[in-house]
C-alpha cells in the first residue's frame, strides 16, 4: 500500500475580521497548489472560515490566531489555535437566528471534529475532511511534500484520538 509524504501549512494571523478572509485565502491557495479536489477546497474554506471567527471573537491575546493545514492519508486536517481556554460549544439556533450554526456547519462537513486544550493557556479546535489525493503518476502531480510555512506557529499535525469527538 502506498502512503503519501504529508502536506503542510502553518499561518499565524492577527485577531481582527480581515484576518478571517485572509485565511479562507490562504486555504484555498493552499489546496490548490497542493492540487486539492475543488469540493474540498470549498468545504475547507467554510470551515476555516467558522473556526477562525471563533478565534476572533474570542480575542483573549495580542498573539491573534494560528491556522494549521494537514493534507494526508486521505484526510485534510484543519486546526485553529487562540489564547481562550474555554472549550467550543455548538449553540442551538432558531430559524431566526442570524448566529449560531458554525459548528453545526463544521460537523456536517467534517468526519469527525474536536479541541484540545495547549499550554500554557488556549485551545486548538479541529476538524477531519475526507479527502482524495490525486495519484502522483497524474499530470501536475509533485513529487515529496509541499510544506508551506508562514511564521512556524507551534502546533502539533495530528488530531487527539477517536475517541475524543466533542
Amino acid at each position: 500500500m502506498h502512503r503519501s509524504r504529508p502536506h503542510l501549512s502553518l499561518l499565524t494571523l492577527d485577531s481582527t475580521l480581515e484576518s478571517v478572509a485572509g485565511a479562507r485565502r490562504h486555504t484555498a491557495q493552499v489546496l490548490e497548489c497542493w492540487r486539492a479536489r475543488v469540493e474540498l477546497s470549498d468545504a475547507a474554506r467554510l470551515v476555516v472560515s467558522e473556526l477562525a471567527t471563533n478565534a476572533v471573537r474570542a480575542r483573549c491575546g495580542p498573539d491573534g490566531f494560528t491556522l494549521s493545514l494537514v493534507l494526508h492519508d486521505g484526510s485534510l486536517l484543519v486546526q485553529v489555535g487562540d489564547q481562550d481556554p474555554r472549550p467550543p460549544r455548538p449553540r442551538p439556533a432558531g430559524p431566526e437566528a442570524t448566529g449560531g450554526r458554525g459548528l453545526q456547519l463544521v460537523g456536517e462537513l467534517s468526519s469527525r471534529w474536536g479541541y484540545y486544550r495547549t499550554s500554557p493557556h488556549g485551545k486548538v479546535v479541529w476538524a477531519e475532511l475526507p479527502a482524495e489525493e490525486r495519484p502522483h503518476d497524474s499530470p501536475g502531480a509533485a513529487a515529496g511534500p509541499t510544506v508551506v510555512d508562514a511564521g512556524l506557529p507551534c502546533l502539533p499535525t495530528a488530531p487527539p484520538s477517536a475517541g475524543s469527538r466533542r
